[in-house]
């Protein structure tokens, strides 16, 4: 009895002790502001995250799978400067990246970016949790300040891969091609054995096909690429490959009749249309649009069966309209059916891209309906419809009002309805923002004399107004300031002269990144000269206009007669490409994922900002480039 009560006794005492040590709370991790309730997540988790920090915070998390990811928003609540959410970590994920924004700026974490591996129940980093934030870091680091070595993440990834070749199912894709891009001699023979393995099995899916022609494309091995086609249209006849296939026959195909049945069967044979049935389904639209035939234009355009899509096609087509004046009643029918379709979105949002979070998919929604609202306040005001042109433009314009032709829109219903009093109001309001151009303050001098007949200060409140948005946008383009390694380059101009950046130092150095290709980059044009203009005595000041992302037999005569045509006193300088590669030497260097891009190098050789796109404002474009100089000279 004594024996068997001690035992009982010694077995409670096994099962408290167990009962205790899983109750014991995980250790945190904390990585700089940022605390993780659990220093070894877990898949399925409920994870405390708590970010310190007195600014304005908001963020999102990826959870990475193999070699995608899927981004989720964090809901912060704060409480004396602490910010607290609770995430739930998806089953499928093997880690996380962290992403937040401080004052609008992300939090880079010293360029290391704030990514975490998961772990299993043994407390070992989930297999490919390495190769998942190698990749991340490499693929979308650059969009968040994070920096990733490229070698470096290919040898972790090569680890992870040959460590465990149970992953390379759904990696080969990414691994072969980097395998390629890091080393041709050893990634050709990663390639060749790949193929190899393809070749003895008898069945292959698609996507296994897939991974070899892209390969092949990037490797470009043409005969091997044009013959495994050929077995992949003979065995998937109805795949993705046929999909392509078909868009190459729909863009080289130059009679209508025919672009259109080529669509009939790529929509017989694909129940969503998806990015390539839409493109061809707008495509056609737009083309019998032009051709005046209206009932084909409305029936491929009610085809595009992604509602944001239909509403971009309808806004790019009533947008002209509304400028010219021509075909209001069609133009007011079109602008309004894409505002009434952007709507319908935003009441529910089942179609959200995975590739976005739900806050990120709203505010995209916000900005496509302040655009298409803006198309069609002029077409309203255009048919005399003022107040109702008033209230949508109201719609258009967001708490920071960057859009100055916009606000000048504004100004010019407010004035033809004479509500002096809001022109006031409202030209003060972009003015102090620094998003006014002149026209705005012409409206504002003459409403500010209206209602103030013997007011003699208008001039001098103008000039308060430029003066307190310029010490605005000083303080704001100083956030954005950089100081980091620019790396070094020699490149042919469109003279014949080589420009190397080391013989420049010393100097301020403007990199624009652009191509003949590119619509916004063009846009910029008329402003980037204005700065080239400005400072063209100033032998302290280069601008150098970098064509990238350019291929072809005829790229330098297309550059050269795009320059010349238009006149621009540009430095052209050619980015060339990476030998056996599709990537641009200097794009490359610096990181340039999208143009127009602005890389803007202090005196002291070090790469001091980095701006992308265009706004849309030649007037800001200017004062932005002011600015920057300005700082770098002072």
């Amino acid at each position: 009895m004594k024996k068997i009560t001690l035992y009982l006794f010694l077995t409670l005492l096994v099962v408290f002790s167990c009962k205790q040590e899983s109750e014991k709370k995980a250790s945190p991790l904390t990585m700089g502001p940022l605390t993780i309730s659990n220093e070894q997540p877990k898949p399925g988790d409920h994870l405390e995250i708590i970010y310190s920090s007195a600014k304005d915070v908001e963020a999102f998390y990826a959870y990475m799978v193999g070699d995608r990811n899927y981004p989720v928003d964090i809901d912060f609540s704060e409480s004396n400067n602490e910010h607290h959410a609770s995430i739930h970590v998806p089953d499928s994920a093997v880690a996380l990246a962290f992403l937040i924004r401080a004052d609008d700026q992300f939090d880079d974490n010293d360029k290391k970016g704030y990514l975490v591996p998961l772990y299993d129940e043994s407390g070992s980093k989930i297999i490919g949790s390495k190769a998942a934030t190698a990749l991340y870091a490499l693929r979308q680091g650059s969009d968040y300040g994070i920096k990733m070595d490229e070698k470096a993440a290919f040898e972790t990834i090569h680890t992870d891969m040959t460590a465990h070749p149970e992953l390379k199912a759904d990696w080969n894709s990414s691994y072969l091609q980097m395998a390629y891009k890091n080393d041709k001699i050893e990634g050709k023979k990663l390639i060749d054995t790949y193929a190899a393995t393809i070749g003895t099995q008898s069945d292959v899916s698609e996507k296994e096909y897939t991974t070899l022609l892209q390969t092949y494309s990037i490797i470009g091995d043409e005969s091997k690429l044009d013959s495994l086609k050929k077995v992949v249209l003979e065995k998937f006849p109805e795949g993705s490959t046929a999909n392509f296939e078909l868009i190459d026959q729909f863009q080289q195909e130059s009679d209508l009749d025919k672009k259109a049945e080529i669509f009939k069967r790529f929509s017989d044979a694909n129940s969503k249309l998806g990015n390539i049935g839409n493109y061809m389904a707008g495509t056609l639209a737009r083309t019998y649009y032009q051709n005046k035939d209206t009932d084909n234009f409305e029936k491929y355009v009610s085809l595009i069966d992604d509602k944001s899509r239909r509403a971009s096609t309808l806004n790019s087509l009533a947008w002209p309209l509304a400028e010219s004046g021509e075909n209001m009643a069609q133009a007011e029918k079109m602008s309004k059916s894409s505002l009434d379709l952007i709507t319908s979105l935003q009441n529910d949002q089942t179609d959200k891209p995975d590739y976005v979070t739900k806050k990120q998919y709203a505010k995209s929604l916000e900005s496509q309906y302040r655009m298409y609202a803006d198309t069609y306040a002029l077409i309203l005001f255009k048919q005399g419809k003022v107040k109702e042109a008033i209230a949508y433009q109201e719609k258009a314009t967001d708490a920071k009002a960057r859009d100055v032709d916009g606000n000048q829109r504004y100004i010019e219903y407010l004035v033809a309805d004479n509500q002096h009093q809001k022109v006031i109001e409202k030209a003060e309001h972009f003015m102090t923002l620094g998003h006014a151009n002149e026209t705005i303050k012409e409206a504002y001098k003459t409403a500010y004399l209206i209602e103030n007949p013997s007011a003699t200060d208008a001039d001098a409140k103008i000039a308060s107004f430029d003066k307190e948005a310029y010490k605005t946008q000083v303080a704001e383009i100083k956030k954005t300031m950089l100081d980091e390694e620019a790396p070094t380059f020699s490149l042919k101009g469109m003279d014949g002269k080589d420009v190397s950046l080391a013989d420049l130092k010393g100097k301020t150095v403007i990199l624009d990144f652009w191509a003949t290709w590119c619509g916004p980059c063009k846009a910029s044009f008329p402003g980037m000269q204005e700065v080239v203009t400005k400072y063209k005595d100033d032998d302290k000041v280069v601008l150098l206009f970098v064509d990238t992302f350019e291929r072809g037999p005829t790229r330098e005569k297309m550059v050269e007669d795009f320059i010349k045509s238009n006149n621009y006193t540009f430095h052209v300088v050619y980015d060339p490409m990476i030998e056996d590669s599709n990537d641009f030497e200097v794009a490359s260097k610096y990181d340039i994922n999208g143009i127009p891009t602005k890389v803007i190098i202090g005196p002291d050789g070090r790469m001091k900002f980095k701006s992308v796109g265009y706004g849309g404002s030649i007037e800001r474009l200017v004062k932005e480039m002011d600015i920057m100089i300005d700082i770098l000279k002072s």
